[in-house]
């Protein structure tokens, strides 16, 4: 779900090339194939898949989660404070801010 959201923002943000990150090495194979998904995840695939349509060049890459420690805090945070968007410019946590 976040790999979509974070496809639909940087189109939102008029951006023409991007490299999703993403520590579901599941969710990252699935995208980077081409081959007709009968997963739980195939809308979700479909969708992102959709999306990056719209980019001259989207590539999805895996990292490993101890590499991916900011993005869980940020994904952590909002899901405490119950948002469903992203912020832009400044992201607040209890242990500081990014931005």
């Amino acid at each position: 779900m976040a790999c979509l959201q974070a496809i639909s923002l940087r189109l939102h943000l008029g951006l023409k090339k991007v490299e999703i990150e993403g520590d579901s090495q599941t969710v990252i194979k699935k995208l980077q194939e081409m081959s007709e998904d009968r997963s739980e995840i195939k809308v979700f695939k479909k969708d992102s898949k959709y999306l990056s349509l719209g980019y001259e060049s989207c590539v999805f890459h895996f990292i490993p989660r101890e590499a991916n420690k900011v993005a869980h805090l940020i994904t952590k945070d909002g899901l405490q404070k119950r948002e469903t968007t992203y912020l832009l410019n400044m992201i607040n946590w209890s242990g500081g801010s990014v931005g």
